[in-house]
């Protein structure tokens, strides 16, 4: 079968293999066997490697999937030319790589990281801004995306607001007393528009927000709170960006 996929983790096996863990728009995320690769007479070496974004052809033998040939489409080679954006591009990597399942269609998902990946390289955007963009619609198609558009006690649109990081639910000022004693994070009301634009609007205009200071600073600590909350976990490579300065201050 050929498809485009980009290269979101590679984890070396044997004397020369390397499995790669790719993430497809057409089958979602895949594993790769990619024997030999590592040999310095490898023709597809390149193919091997974090961000690589490439039409491969692959067979399957032996129940598992194993490249076959594969044809570059970019590299963004340009992200290890900065430090901060390498680690944030590594992270947003193992978001890709460590959550849901494989061989499940994720429709967006692979355009999310093109983008993504491509406002890093070329500088377009705050990184704070790209990052926070991608946490947020990463969990949207992944199956978590907050209720963000009502008070859910009153249904109000709220004027100071908080959302239940637990629930992923928005509450107003007023009904504050409902989300109990659950972790919430506040955010400023240009902040909520940002985040509500994050989660529906076409992925080719993703980033086209502008925030204050100060707004951005709430909507960057709530959806890194927001995205570590729901998936119960942490990174090592947030860890590694929050090691270069690039962290936020913990809700």
């Amino acid at each position: 079968m050929t498809t485009k996929g980009l290269v979101i983790r590679t984890v070396d096996w044997r004397d020369s293999d390397r499995l790669l863990t790719v993430m497809t728009e057409d089958y979602g995320k895949i594993t790769v066997k990619a024997p030999g690769i590592r040999r310095k007479s490898s023709r597809m070496g390149w193919a091997g490697q974090l961000f690589a974004y490439c039409q491969f052809t692959l067979y399957e033998k032996n129940g598992r999937l194993t490249l076959q040939d594969a044809q570059m489409l970019e590299q963004f080679f340009s992200l290890s030319q900065d430090l901060d954006a390498l680690a944030l591009g590594s992270y947003f990597c193992e978001l890709l790589a460590t959550e849901g399942e494989e061989d499940v269609p994720a429709p967006g998902m692979l355009r999310l990281a093109l983008n993504s990946l491509y406002a890093l390289a070329h500088h377009l955007y705050d990184i704070r801004q790209i990052k926070a963009a991608f946490e947020l619609r990463f969990l949207a198609i992944a199956g978590y995306e907050p209720d963000l558009w009502k008070c859910a006690a009153c249904g109000a649109d709220p004027e100071e607001p908080m959302v239940n990081l637990e629930r992923g639910q928005l509450h107003c000022a007023v009904c504050r007393g409902a989300i109990g004693r659950s972790v919430s994070a506040p955010l400023s009301r240009a902040a909520l528009q940002a985040a509500r634009y994050v989660l529906r609007c076409d992925l080719k205009k993703l980033f086209s927000f502008r925030l204050e200071e100060g707004d951005l600073e709430l909507l960057g600590a709530f959806a890194e709170a927001y995205c570590l909350t729901r998936l119960e976990r942490g990174f090592q490579t947030l860890d590694f960006y929050r090691s270069l300065g690039g962290g936020i201050k913990e809700i």
